[in-house]
């Protein structure tokens, strides 16, 4: 989770508009290139972008490219569709916030996706959209089959193309928005189980989990605040790009966003609850081992007493000769004893 700040050193010192890729994404290259109208479809893969070119058409275009490692690949269509050097930049530079920002002519905007990777862990790649006239272009990290169902979408749905590009943009930004539902879902699950565990025998593996919990939270919570920002901006129509019925859809995006808030806010009261309750517990059995010890000291202090007494190397001691003295030693051990217990009982300390 914290691979975008130990990679923000790369881009240091560097000029304004760099580019440097500072993620750690593969080296193989995917660049889908999706034409279609509302009556036809045509998908193409490519392994170079130097097969596409930019034409003139009446249809919308999609340009998925897949996998960032090769600066190239981001300047040569950058070069082809003008797009700003900041902008390319930003592209490359996986530390980026959620943000949507205008160009002369098109919209730019930087989200992230959020998923759990092999290892079960939370991690998340920069995905960038813009939206230029007829054409979307999306440059995504990783092939994490992210808008798989948009591809698919496209091909079975006539709703989806009848609209063009801007439904397109609407369609990729709603989709990674839906997606942290389901992480928010999957951490919910472990909450449950946690709390689970920690009511039956509460110890430091929960404790780790715990932490952990709220480190994942945390992390989604500072990527949730930057996205409300960016669809409450696309909601608002500040963009020339973005019709008044886009936008409306734009703003049930802000809406779930809000509602992901709030879940988050939750789930992070539910694990500082949880901590509690996890030291309330170590507590109460700290507790219960220092009742166990009080009490043997106190009923082991009169005794202790009497061998003190008698243990003491004096010449004259009338009880030494005594011929039932050791009996009787023992006896009165017994009965104090036995009267500690009861007296403990009575007070309810025992």
């Amino acid at each position: 989770m914290t691979r975008e700040i130990k990679n923000i050193g790369k881009t240091v010192n560097l000029p304004p508009g760099t580019l440097k890729y500072t993620g750690e994404g593969y080296g193989d290259q995917l660049i889908i290139v999706t034409r279609y109208s509302e009556d036809s479809i045509e998908s193409k893969r490519h392994r170079s972008v130097d097969d596409f070119s930019v034409m003139e058409e009446e249809g919308t275009v999609w340009l998925d490219i897949i996998g960032l490692k090769n600066p190239d690949t981001v300047r040569k269509i950058s070069d082809l569709f003008k797009i700003h050097p900041l902008a390319q930049e930003d592209i490359l530079n996986i530390s980026q916030i959620p943000k949507v920002e205008e160009y002369e002519g098109y919209i730019f905007t930087v989200t992230k996706n959020v998923f759990f990777n092999e290892e079960g862990q939370l991690d998340t790649e920069q995905i960038s959209i813009l939206l230029i006239n007829n054409y979307v272009i999306t440059f995504q990290e990783y092939d994490t089959d992210s808008f798989k169902h948009i591809h698919e979408r496209l091909k079975d749905s006539v709703s989806l193309r009848k609209h063009g590009a801007l439904e397109l943009f609407y369609s990729l930004i709603d989709s990674v928005v839906d997606n942290y539902f389901l992480v928010l879902e999957s951490i919910g699950d472990e909450i449950d189980s946690v709390e689970d565990k920690l009511l039956e025998n509460p110890n430091k593996e929960i404790l780790g989990s715990i932490y952990h919990l709220k480190r994942e939270l945390v992390y989604i919570r500072n990527i949730l605040w930057p996205t409300r920002n960016l669809t409450s901006s696309l909601a608002r129509g500040e963009f020339v790009q973005i019709d008044e019925r886009i936008s409306l859809y734009f703003r049930d995006i802000y809406d779930h966003v809000i509602q992901m808030i709030d879940i988050v806010e939750t789930y992070r009261d539910i694990c500082s609850g949880m901590l509690d309750t996890y030291l309330s517990s170590v507590g109460s059995k700290t507790n219960e081992v220092m009742k166990i010890l009080t009490i043997f000291s106190t009923i082991f202090i009169p005794l202790t007493f009497l061998a003190g007494v008698y243990g003491m190397n004096f010449i004259y001691f009338p009880e030494l000769n005594w011929k039932y003295g050791y009996l009787i030693f023992w006896v009165i051990s017994g009965l104090i004893t036995a009267f500690m217990i009861r007296f403990l009982r009575k007070k309810g300390w025992l």
